[in-house]
């Protein structure tokens, strides 16, 4: 009874797997996959301390720490805070970081990029009573608003290669 069970779920499983290659399925990930063309591309980010935070998120999300193909992103950020909620003592005690990411891919030795594009990232942090606390969590939020920004980065050059790949690079 067991067994049958088992290729049942087997047989099941395969058939899964022959339609998903049958729609024209192909994963993101993997070593065939797009997704694996990431780990080549360089990460070039500005001079900031956010920027190095972006450029490190990129780095851990793409995989690139040891890239060396013909690629390379280009980062560009704007970083800024909006106070969001107001004490009774009328002073702001909470903040939203927003930081802002347009980035370039450029092939080596063309002054063209290969694609544009923008997104952002965002967290948000409590003022505490202490001066070092909120040194820390302001730090702490641009850090998750870098991972986040590094996450659709990511998202966005993994779509737009398998498009470019699948249809070609698209004309003006």
């Amino acid at each position: 009874m067991r067994t049958s069970r088992r290729v049942i779920l087997g047989s099941l499983a395969a058939s899964f797997t022959l339609a998903l290659g049958a729609c024209g399925f192909s994963p993101m990930y993997g070593s065939s996959a797009v997704g694996s063309t990431l780990s080549q591309i360089r990460v070039e980010t500005g001079d900031e301390r956010v920027d190095f935070l972006l450029q490190e998120a990129l780095i851990d999300q793409m995989g690139s720490r040891h890239a060396d193909g013909d690629l390379t992103l280009r980062t560009e950020t704007d970083l800024g805070a909006t106070g969001l909620g107001v004490g009774a003592d009328a002073i702001v005690r909470r903040f939203s970081i927003r930081l802002e990411v347009d980035y370039a891919l450029y092939r080596d030795g063309e002054t063209d990029p290969v694609l544009v594009g923008s997104t952002y990232g965002e967290a948000s942090y409590n003022l505490s009573g202490s001066v070092y606390a909120s040194m820390i969590s302001e730090q702490d939020a641009q850090a998750r608003a870098a991972r986040m920004a590094a996450q659709r980065v990511s998202m966005q050059l993994v779509r737009a290669l398998d498009e470019i790949q699948t249809h070609g690079p698209a004309t003006p």
